[in-house]
């Protein structure tokens, strides 16, 4: 039986638009697309919708960050975020719980403070914490490991799925047409310029324009082309505990451990954080190395997990640059190809990401916001420097 939204009608031999992947990203931009009145739209999917990193991520929320390319792009998405549930007619439990990015040393409240005199500047309304209002903020925590940090209070977390499910059954409402269980294998271009893509049963579909919204498989999509994103697929896991009574309201980044976790409505802990270097095999299944480092940092920033019992241990793929920003907008040596790869804060970034490749692919103008995550970045190496990630950068 089909899923809401997935359509069973037989494809066309052209569209206007294909959009290579029915993750959060793709979804979002078809929807955005068909609310522009772009429905010649067709939205391909190797497995089912979600079924890559739109299922498998930390659901958090926030545009309190360090530069104005991520501040300036992640306030857009936060404040879309706030009206989806009422758009799209379907609860997509947005929690405004507010989101902690906590420090554990003076340099990292140092560079809290910074940061939020920068997010103040843009009119992002974030509040430098103390160590004393913190700790209150805070009271499962190790007082060991706060120092203070920065709290944004309208922002937070949203469920995944709901999500996903959301933007599908809207997308496929106005008249977008997703397909799932369809692998492409090659994309066709004449004179130079995308002109459609083959499936792997050999069906031709032609195209003014390709997205490219792969996810994880990003990579293998530009490769048919031979376009250098500068992405690899990268691996990250999180994890779910039973439901344990309420301890912790707001979403935290805990700078000194490189983790992110919240507490769900129903009281499981779920978090996940990162190791050095990057992690670029392809396998879904969980690794101890992993779960160790995710068990020793969140029992040690909250003793209050140490004997929970773990329900979930789980593994996505993305794909990532060396900046860990996405690369979003043409690829001018292609013209009709379009890129929303590089995603690690993808589903945090889909609301922005869907309004501005939408205006781009219905308009042919690249906003502003957009414009600093352009490919052309890649090629020059001029990296988008953005220091209050819980990940680790190459640049």
């Amino acid at each position: 039986m089909a899923l809401p939204g997935v359509s069973t009608k037989p494809l066309r031999s052209g569209y206007d638009v294909i959009i290579i992947g029915a993750g959060v990203q793709g979804l979002a931009t078809a929807y955005e697309l068909a609310l522009r009145g772009h429905t010649d739209v067709l939205v391909i999917d190797k497995s089912w919708p979600g079924s890559g990193g739109s299922g498998r991520n930390g659901e958090l929320i926030r545009s309190a960050f360090a530069s104005r390319e991520w501040c300036d792009f992640f306030e857009l998405s936060r404040q879309r975020w706030l009206e989806l549930s009422a758009e799209l007619g379907h609860n997509i439990l947005f929690a405004r719980t507010g989101y902690v990015v906590l420090a554990s040393t003076d340099e990292q409240l140092a560079s809290c403070e910074r940061d939020q005199a920068f997010q103040h500047s843009l009119g992002i309304e974030t509040e430098l914490v103390d160590e004393r209002t913190m700790r209150k903020l805070l009271p499962a925590a190790n007082p060991e490991l706060v120092r203070g940090g920065v709290i944004q209070e309208q922002a937070g977390f949203a469920h995944h799925d709901s999500v996903v499910a959301a933007y599908l059954e809207n997308a496929a409402r106005l008249g977008v047409q997703i397909v799932v269980d369809r692998m492409v294998t090659e994309i066709n271009t004449a004179g130079g310029a995308v002109s459609g893509v083959t499936l792997a049963d050999g069906t031709k579909i032609g195209a003014r324009m390709v997205l490219n919204a792969a996810g994880g498989a990003a990579p293998a999509i530009n490769n048919l082309l031979g376009v250098d994103a500068g992405i690899v697929s990268a691996r990250l896991e999180m994890i779910v505990t039973q439901p344990l009574r309420p301890f912790l309201r707001q979403a935290v980044a805990a700078l000194e451990l490189l983790g992110y976790c919240h507490q769900t409505h129903r009281g499981e802990f779920t978090g996940g954080t990162e190791t050095t270097g990057v992690d670029e095999t392809e396998s879904l299944e969980g690794s101890w190395r992993l779960l160790q480092d995710m068990a020793t940092k969140f029992t040690t920033l909250f003793p209050i997990l140490r004997g929970a019992k773990l329900l979930r241990h789980w593994a996505g793929t993305v794909s990532q640059t060396p900046d860990l920003a996405p690369v979003l907008g043409p690829v001018p040596e292609v013209p009709g190809f379009v890129q929303s790869v590089g995603w690690v804060y993808g589903f945090m970034g889909a609301p922005a990401a869907g309004m501005l490749l939408a205006d781009y692919i219905a308009n042919g103008v690249v906003d502003e916001r957009l414009a600093p995550f352009s490919i052309e970045r890649v090629s020059s190496k001029n990296w988008i420097r953005e220091g209050s990630l819980v990940v680790d950068a190459e640049y």
